[in-house]
C-alpha cells in the first residue's frame, strides 16, 4: 500500500465576533501578510483571506468560539523581526519562542478576536 502524507489543507476557518471587522482586515493583510478577498458565494458574515491556493475564512458570529491558547491558525510572514517591530509599533503583545534550530524562531500573538496565531519566517533553505 502507498503511504500519503498531508500537504496542506485548503481551508482554514476561526471564528470572531461582529463589530471587530476592520481591526481583523488590518491583523491579517499587515501583520499576517495575506491579501483580502470576496467570499464565495458572498457573505456578510465572514471576512476572507488568501496566500496562494489556500483561504483563511473567519466566520462573524454573535456567540464565537474563540481558542486563546490552543494555536489554530500558522501564517509564514517574510520577515519575523520586521514583524515583531510591527507588533510593537501597534501595542500588541506577543510571545517568542524558538526551538532547538536557528531556523526555528516562532511569535505566538492574539488576533483581534483573541484567537491565537503563530507566526513563523519562512526560511529558503530550511523545512517548517
Amino acid at each position: 500500500m502507498k503511504r500519503t502524507n498531508i500537504h496542506a489543507v485548503a481551508d482554514v476557518h476561526i471564528e470572531a465576533p461582529f463589530g471587530i471587522e476592520e481591526e481583523l482586515s488590518w491583523f491579517y493583510v499587515e501583520v499576517g501578510n495575506l491579501q483580502a478577498v470576496e467570499p464565495n458565494p458572498p457573505d456578510q458574515a465572514k471576512l476572507c483571506f488568501k496566500s496562494g491556493r489556500l483561504k483563511l475564512h473567519i466566520c462573524l458570529t454573535e456567540n464565537p468560539q474563540i481558542e486563546p491558547i490552543a494555536c489554530r491558525v500558522t501564517l509564514l510572514v517574510p520577515s519575523l523581526p520586521g514583524t515583531e517591530e510591527l507588533l510593537d509599533e501597534h501595542g500588541l503583545a506577543y510571545e517568542r519562542l524558538s526551538g532547538m534550530m536557528w531556523t526555528d524562531l516562532r511569535v505566538l500573538v492574539n488576533d483581534p478576536a483573541g484567537n491565537c496565531v503563530e507566526l513563523k519566517q519562512e526560511w529558503p533553505y530550511a523545512p517548517l
